[in-house]
């Protein structure tokens, strides 16, 4: 008798909550896939602008401020490629959580 009873409401709640656990499962990892995305992009910005303050210490001469000015033009480039690859990684995620809520209320909606 009791079984019964544990085992309906184990169902029910499972009915009622289950697309709530599901939703913060993909919630949470959209968030750690941001977040770890958001680390690397620092880590590379980072190593990117102290090579440049190395080139820029190393500044001597006209020969070298040559040097250093088309360091710089090389930077901007791999800063813009860097950028446009963030981008398209964000678009990815974005599309993926999206996938997934549809995907969620596709399933609620069946139930």
């Amino acid at each position: 008798m009791y079984t019964d009873m544990f085992k309906t409401f184990n169902d029910q709640s499972e009915k009622a909550f289950g697309p709530v656990v599901k939703f913060n499962q993909l919630v949470t990892k959209n968030f750690t896939d941001l977040t770890n995305l958001q680390l690397d992009a620092a880590r590379q910005y980072a190593e990117i602008g102290l090579s440049q303050l190395q080139v820029s210490a190393q500044v001597k001469d006209v020969q070298s401020l040559m040097a250093s000015s088309s360091k710089q033009l090389e930077t901007m480039t791999r800063i813009s490629q860097q950028m446009i690859e963030d981008g398209k990684k964000v678009a990815e995620l974005a599309q993926e959580f999206k996938a997934g809520v549809e995907a969620l209320v596709a399933e609620s909606q069946k139930k």
